[in-house]
């Protein structure tokens, strides 16, 4: 009995280890669209040979059908093989409908919409639809990348602008005028909308900033002084103008 201890007791001192883990595999999206070839990892960090690093995209413009490697770092290579470009595009036209733009495109069954970041599209927000898309108008001007698809192919990306509505119209400034100080002068107003900031200029030239209702003038000059609005959306009003002569 002693001697069966003691052997389990050297047998635990030899260190004896479990298997090392399988070294995973890259978990990745592909995408085609047209000439494009664009890799994203799904997990970990990943290396595509004879692509380049755009963001967090592996991106090669080649149009034949080809293969290629993906690193996972720190695991497994794995061979992945991509079809030929699309000779195809699709068309399509807007139209305006009030608060939105209906996008009526045509050339194939199935579409997708991509948002733009630097001039590339966002493609894990492409939303896919059939026959027409309502987009909603904003003051600002939007862009989108439209494909068409065809099976696990997109086509060539078509850009496509909506058109921004015009502002909505913002209060000036009122009772402006320019009063004298021992040395300075000082432009007062008075403003009782939201506002964001005020732009004040000389002779059409910017001065400064302020969130008050004053701002202070350092020289005795004639000149044109004009306050603007920045409304809370960012835009900026006409402005009101007041002209001082020493």
């Amino acid at each position: 009995m002693r001697w069966f201890a003691l052997f389990f007791l050297l047998l635990a001192s030899c260190g004896i280890k479990a298997n090392p883990e399988v070294l995973k595999a890259p978990d990745v999206e592909i995408k085609r669209m047209g000439n494009k070839v664009y890799v994203r990892s799904l997990s970990g960090e990943i290396r595509v040979k004879d692509f380049e690093r755009l963001g967090v995209y592996w991106v090669k413009e080649r149009s034949d059908n080809f293969c290629f490697n993906v690193e996972r770092v720190g695991g497994r290579h794995q061979r992945f093989c991509v079809g030929s470009a699309l000779d195809k595009i699709p068309y399509f036209k807007l139209q305006e409908e009030g608060g939105f733009v209906k996008l009526l495109p045509d050339g194939f069954e199935l579409y997708r919409l991509y948002p733009i970041k630097d001039d590339m599209p966002v493609l894990e927000e492409g939303k896919i639809f059939r026959g027409s898309l309502n987009l909603e108008r904003t003051y600002w001007k939007v862009c989108y990348f439209l494909t068409g698809v065809d099976g696990v192919l997109e086509s060539q990306p078509l850009k496509l602008c909506i058109k921004p509505m015009p502002p909505p119209p913002i209060a000036e400034v009122k009772n402006l005028e320019i009063r004298e100080g021992e040395d300075r002068l000082y432009l007062v107003w008075f403003y009782q909308e939201e506002y964001r900031e005020f732009v004040v200029y000389k002779n059409g030239k910017e001065l400064g900033r302020t969130t008050g209702f004053s701002f202070e003038l350092k020289e005795r000059v004639q000149a044109l002084y004009t306050v603007k609005v920045i409304s809370p959306l960012g835009f900026e009003s006409k402005g009101t103008s007041v002209h001082y002569s020493p």
